[in-house]
């Protein structure tokens, strides 16, 4: 995946979905739902792979954010592990500046890379939840700050990744003429999925993201974000893709499809989560949409129906410049092979 890269209504769709690390993605926490294990994860990948799936997004937490007593997969331990049993699909774990120097993020992601075969990316996420930072005793950060290190830190990554002897000096991060080698086999290095609503997080995904990840919301709504961010690129002298999250729900019948929307609201976990950050643009907006299922929009994206409508939702999507689609289910497996056998064949991917 190139850095310059632009989304248009001729590109192909690309398939991806989120590893279920928190056990579920209908935020529950009925036991009968959760599956954080690696066993699952290492199944729902293949499966995606044989589907042709082309991505798999792996969230990072240290702990679980809903109830730090269930289980929380970790993102970069388990992409290692699939790099080595898969063949085709790229791995995406998900990276927060607060808990990782971005030296030695550069030198995991170089490493996936290499033992995957060039299908190393990942995911930079600026902090939504400061209750895992006073865990860990970090000192909280303002909203905009945040971006200016998350600046900083993709700046690194780029530099690692394509210069020996490479140096820095920022407000958070000094780097001394380091050389990381054998360098990533992807080129021009691994890519860099980011998402952020604010005008700052939108300019700084047009000026260093290859991929602008956007909450699940309707198309027209949708539409206004992606041109923004492609205006912003645009005075970068750069283009980049757009993806979006999306939860799946299809069926026979439009009843029936919004009868399993009901049954799987009815065991959401309704509390809000402690210590988030209330000023991040996407927790105020589709982060943990009211009224539907799914993070990140989930629902809200509208897929939710028959398998002629789901397939028309990715084409709608696909017309404003949406390329990457992130996918949550539930049962993830059932789900993802009812998918797969039911809406793929109606897809360009």
């Amino acid at each position: 995946m190139a850095t310059n890269m632009t989304s248009s209504a001729n590109d192909k769709l690309r398939l991806g979905f989120w590893s279920p690390v928190y056990g579920n993605w209908i935020i529950s926490k009925d036991p009968d739902t959760l599956d954080a294990s690696f066993e699952t994860t290492k199944k729902l990948t293949l499966l995606a792979e044989e589907l042709g799936f082309a991505t798999v997004l792996l969230a990072e937490h240290t702990f679980n954010p809903f109830d730090p007593e269930l289980d929380q997969q970790d993102a970069w331990t388990t992409s290692a592990a699939l790099a080595s049993i898969t063949k085709n699909i790229e791995l995406m774990p998900a990276v927060r500046p607060a808990f990782k120097h971005p030296a030695v993020v550069a030198k995991m992601a170089g490493s996936i890379d290499e033992i995957s075969g060039g299908r190393a990316s990942l995911n930079l996420v600026t902090g939504w939840w400061q209750r895992e930072w006073e865990a860990m005793g970090l000192p909280p950060m303002p909203h905009d700050d945040r971006y200016v290190r998350s600046e900083e830190f993709l700046t690194i990554l780029k530099g690692l990744w394509t210069q020996p002897h490479f140096s820095f000096e920022g407000r958070y991060y000094q780097i001394n003429d380091i050389t990381l080698t054998p360098a990533p086999i992807r080129k021009p290095h691994p890519a860099i999925y980011f998402g952020g609503e604010s005008d700052v997080g939108q300019r700084l995904a047009a000026k260093l993201a290859d991929v602008y990840l956007i909450n699940g919301r309707p198309v027209d709504e949708t539409k206004v974000l992606v041109e923004q961010v492609r205006a912003y690129a645009a005075e970068e002298g750069r283009e980049v893709q757009f993806g979006i999250s999306a939860f799946v729900i299809c069926r026979d019948t439009l009843q029936a499809a919004q009868a399993e929307h009901a049954r799987l609201h009815s065991l959401r976990f309704e509390e809000p989560i402690a210590g988030v950050d209330r000023k991040v643009v996407m927790i105020r907006t589709y982060g943990y949409a009211v009224g539907h299922i799914g993070t990140n929009g989930g629902t809200a994206a509208g897929m939710v129906g028959t398998p002629p409508y789901v397939a028309d939702q990715f084409r709608a999507f696909q017309e404003i410049g949406i390329t990457t689609f992130l996918l949550q289910f539930h049962p993830m497996l059932e789900e993802m092979e009812r998918f797969g056998a039911s809406v793929i064949p109606r897809l360009d991917v």
